[in-house]
């Protein structure tokens, strides 16, 4: 395992120190460019909204399309093995 650090992340101007090891550094500097970006254009929908506003409607948008892709995910499993099932009937027959 590669060695952990901390990173130091500014979103909506307050630093957030995080231990990430280094492997997983990009894929952390990468959510936090998606967080940025998706905290920018909550800002222009909702000018009126605080910081911490921002933040939860901000997650909540996030939130949604990983459900829908968790759900696509179990439905693609099931196809996957009810296949499996059928192959190894007719391998069976």
């Amino acid at each position: 395992m590669k060695e952990s650090g901390v990173r130091v992340l500014n979103i909506l101007g307050r630093d957030y120190s995080i231990k990430v090891s280094a492997s997983e550094e990009e894929t952390l500097q990468q959510a936090a460019s998606l967080l940025r970006e998706r905290l920018d254009e909550s800002q222009q929908r909702f000018p009126g909204a605080g910081g911490h506003e921002l933040l939860v409607l901000t997650a909540l948008n996030l939130c949604v399309p990983l459900l829908k892709q968790g759900e696509q995910l179990r439905e693609a499993e099931q196809r996957l093995v009810a296949t499996a099932q059928r192959i190894a009937r007719q391998l069976q027959a």
